[in-house]
């Protein structure tokens, strides 16, 4: 079962033009995110893009984010901390390994769905 907080934070992002879809897999929510906007550097202007969390959400911290699997930079290199692969929801994915709570805790009173796109939008713009 869906969070509710967890659908109001996506109905918000849909509203300024998000194209987001959910999928239930086991205790996981896989937010999934069509043609997320990537700033230039890439060999693509988009991407589709996934996260996820547990049903247990806000509690559940985000970890690690995934594109699709031939997202590389402009100059055909593999970008930082994306060297590898898994395979989610049937389809192989470019994982990003970062790990934006190390050093600040995940806070469910403070943190979102929301706070976590700008990260990934940090990371994407950080391109070495």
């Amino acid at each position: 079962m869906i969070p509710i907080q967890l659908k109001e934070e996506v109905a918000d992002l849909q509203k300024v033009g998000y194209q987001i879809q959910l999928h239930e897999v086991g205790n996981r929510i896989y937010i999934e995110f069509q043609n997320f906007a990537l700033p230039i550097g890439y060999n693509a202007n988009s991407t589709t893009l996934i996260v996820w969390t547990g049903n247990q959400y806000p509690r559940c911290a985000f970890d690690m984010f995934w594109v699709d699997s031939g997202l590389l930079l402009e100059n055909g290199t593999i970008p930082h901390a994306a060297a590898h692969f898994e395979s989610h929801l049937g389809k192989t994915w470019r994982r990003y390994s970062i790990h934006p709570y190390n050093f600040k805790p995940w806070n469910p009173c403070e943190d979102s769905l929301t706070g976590y796109l700008t990260y990934i939008n940090q990371r994407l713009n950080h391109l070495a």
